[in-house]
């Protein structure tokens, strides 16, 4: 039996996502939402923490793909909590009290328990979710609305499908991607005047090795469809060959990487640089990845990631000469 279909012996389902919900967790939710919707399961979206949703791109899909999203202080009543692109009582995740709790996530797994499905191996839960819908022999190709969210949300999970290299999350984006008049318009609305002061603020402040001929720069809680604007923009400059951006993103760091030197590949400076304290990926200009906290703790106690990353660079780069 698949996971969805056990999920059809409660009534009634609250689905969370994680705070400030982003494209990828509404993305994630609405699908879930649909597919139990159409089996006549009651189901709320919901979300916690202090901030409301006030990013003009995500507000737009929220009104034009009719995800029907609630900002609530306690829980409706409901026989299961499913958390989706999140796990419980995480950082970035409101701790709501519930008797039965469930987990569809694709973050690294840091939650233990036989209900929760938790697959890293995925860019996006959205595929995660997409793949699941299918066992199912759910028409996703059928909902317009559904499709493009998934999409959506693949599309910042991976830098506006930039740093986009797994099979499973390249497949869902041919087979959904169609001429879809709102997709574009939400592609288009990825960035805010806010996160446009954020990238253009850190690229100024950004590091620049001479010798290496590599840059690093931080950028602070911006989404990654940004990072990877601020990393293509970074590669344009006649003297850097390897750009390395990063934001703090719940109990991590995302990455982004863009090269243009024959002999520094991207895929396999994403692996190295995350080696042991997170994962990474992509192609051998363009590539992606995670490095989680509490790993690189575990290694390096109290460096910072700027100094971590920047020590792993250099010994990277180093070795090729």
């Amino acid at each position: 039996m698949g996971y969805l279909k056990q999920l059809l012996q409660y009534k009634k389902i609250c689905i969370q996502c994680h705070n400030n919900p982003d494209s990828d967790t509404l993305a994630s939710a609405y699908a879930v939402y649909c597919y139990l919707t159409e089996h006549n399961v009651e189901s709320w979206i919901v979300y916690g923490g202090e901030e409301l949703i006030k990013k003009g791109g995500t507000k737009l899909m929220v009104r034009e793909c009719h995800i029907p999203i609630q900002h609530v202080e306690s829980l409706p009543e409901a026989d299961l909590l499913l958390l989706v692109d999140c796990q419980y009582a995480q950082g970035n995740v409101e701790k709501f009290p519930a008797e039965k709790i469930a987990m569809i996530d694709h973050h690294i797994r840091v939650v233990e328990g036989e209900d929760n499905l938790i697959r890293s191996e995925y860019q996006s839960c959205s595929t995660l979710i997409y793949e699941l819908l299918k066992e199912e022999n759910y028409p996703v190709k059928e909902n317009e609305l559904l499709s493009v969210a998934l999409l959506y949300g693949l599309y910042i999970d991976t830098s506006c499908f930039q740093d986009l290299f797994k099979e499973a999350d390249i497949a869902m984006k041919n087979e959904l991607f169609a001429n879809q008049p709102l997709f574009d318009r939400l592609s288009k609305s990825s960035m805010t005047v806010a996160e446009l002061l954020v990238a253009s603020d850190a690229m100024y402040n950004h590091y620049f090795d001479v010798k290496r001929r590599f840059s690093i720069v931080e950028a602070l809680n911006c989404e990654q469809a940004v990072l990877g604007i601020i990393g293509d923009f970074m590669i344009l400059v006649d003297t850097i060959y390897l750009s390395f951006a990063y934001t703090e993103a719940g109990a991590g760091y995302q990455i982004s990487i863009r090269t243009c030197h024959e002999k520094l590949e991207a895929n396999k400076i994403a692996a190295f640089v995350c080696d042991g304290i997170g994962g990474g990926g992509g192609h051998s200009n363009k590539a992606g990845g995670r490095i989680i906290k509490e790993k690189m703790q575990e290694e390096y106690g109290d460096k910072s990631v700027f100094d971590v990353v920047q020590m792993r660079l250099c010994e990277y780069i180093d070795s090729l000469e």
